[in-house]
Formats: structure tokens, sequence, C-alpha cells
């Protein structure tokens, strides 16, 4: 790189024995050391904020996924219910079944006739549990019920456990509302609305299980926001242990808004 053009000056001239006068260094100016100085202390702070290891990131905690089930409903209810429409091989035993077709009937009524804003339609599909149980219970899947209702007065068979199994339905046996897996005859209160639904209605033992199983299984549906069989069963559970107990529609409804969920307790208390 060529320097710049300088100019010449004649130095002085100096007798022999004068002394030569002492060379002076040109100091930079004190603003431009200022500058300096700042620059060189920007650039070393710099430095050592590079060299600092900076600290190891804290991990982040991974929520746990919920599972959430996909509504499968098609905005009806559909349930439907095995109960012993005659007798068996007893005699003397007393046929419940139309006693517990009664309740559900009733409970349904009851829920349309409320005027709340939940209004579920609701199917029921009435069977005999005496017969060819087997082919009843083909029937009633094959019209894609979402929920079984179970006779409160016998135990479940296994082949009809097993097949709901497999078709991922729910059954209810409606001896868990029951006292102790026998149901009780109705108070004179409930006996008359029980006989609104069917004024012919003899005995009233098993019509205070079924009201409550249907009222519960209307319950779930709300409470999942869905009527498919895959959402209603793991619902019955949550309307069945919840912190706040409630005994009639519009007041679990009122309920279902609450943090710790509701607990139904009807005609025969809850569910065990």
């Amino acid at each position: 790189m060529p320097f710049p053009p300088q100019s010449l000056s004649p130095r002085p001239i100096h007798a022999q024995n004068s002394v030569p006068a002492p060379h002076r260094s040109q100091r930079p100016a004190p603003s431009r050391v200022l500058a300096a100085s700042s620059a060189l202390l920007a650039l070393l702070l710099l430095a050592g904020c590079s060299t600092t290891d900076a600290p190891p990131p804290s991990p982040t905690a991974t929520p746990t996924p919920t599972k959430s089930l996909a509504p499968t409903g098609d905005g009806i209810l559909r349930i439907g219910t095995l109960f012993p429409m005659t007798g068996g091989t007893d005699a003397a035993a007393p046929v419940t079944g139309p006693a517990q077709v009664a309740g559900t009937e009733l409970a349904a009524r009851e829920i349309l006739e409320l005027g709340t804003a939940a209004k579920l339609p609701i199917e029921l599909v009435h069977r005999n549990s005496m017969g060819n149980v087997g082919s009843v219970l083909a029937e009633l899947l094959a019209r894609h019920v979402d929920l079984l209702l179970w006779d409160a007065t016998t135990p479940v068979p296994a082949e009809v456990t097993a097949s709901v199994d497999m078709a991922g339905v729910t059954i209810v046996p409606l001896d868990t509302f029951a006292n102790g897996g026998t149901p009780l005859p109705a108070d004179d209160a409930f006996a008359a609305r029980l006989r609104t639904a069917d004024p012919g209605l003899t005995g009233t033992a098993g019509g205070g299980e079924a009201y409550d199983a249907l009222m519960l299984a209307a319950l779930a549906a709300v409470e999942a926001h869905d009527d498919g069989a895959a959402s209603l069963g793991p619902a019955i559970d949550r309307v069945s242990h919840g912190s706040t107990v409630c005994g009639s529609w519009s007041a679990c409804l009122t309920g279902l808004s609450s943090s710790g969920g509701i607990s139904w307790e009807g005609m025969t208390g809850r569910r065990s």
C-alpha cells in the first residue's frame, strides 16, 4: 500500500557546540485514549462472557397424556333390558320383570317431561331373560344397543358377560342397586308412580332398581357428552362415586358442573 506523500521542510542549522534539542514524541489525545480503553474493556467483557459455561437447562416435565374417547353415539341412548317376564323353574318365585320394565319406562318418561336443557332421546328395547338368552342377546346387539340392563334377581351368566365384552357394550346388573341382591317392594308413593307406566302392575319389587339404573345411564351419557357404548361404562362409574350426592334428574344436572362430580342416590340408595 503506497504511503501518502509527505512534505519535507529544511532542517535548522545549529552551531557545532550547540546541544541538539530533545526529541518529543507525540502523545495521543485523552479522548482517543479513553475510547481505546473503553473498546478494550468491552472486548474483555465479551471474551469473559463467551468463556463462561452456561448453566444446563432444567428438565421440563412431560405431562402424562390422558386417554379420551372419541364420541361414537348417534344422539339416541339405546338401552336393551333383559328381565324375567315369565316364571322360571321355581313357580313360587315372583316375576319381577314387569316392575323392572315399569321402572325403566317411568325414568325415561320423567327425563323427557322435566323440560330441562339436557333432554335426552331414550329408546328402550325389552326382552325376556328367561327364554333363549343367547338369541335375544344377539338380537339386542344387532340393534346396536349402547347399554344393557340385567335382572336384579339373578347373576349375569358367564356367556352373556363374554358376549357383551366382545361387542364392547357395558352391562349393568341391577343387583348392584338391590339390597344384598334382593329387590325390595316400592313404598306406596313410588308404587303409584310405577303404575303410571303399567296400570296393571301387581308386584313392585325391582322397580326402584330399574328406575335408578336408567337414571344413572342417562346421567352418564350427559356427563360423557356421548351416548356411545364405549363412553358409557367409564361414565357410569364416575357418576356413581362423585362427591356431590344427588337424587333427582334436575339436581344431578346441576351437580355435574361441580369439580368433584356427582353420586346418584335414588330410590334404592347409592349403587354398590
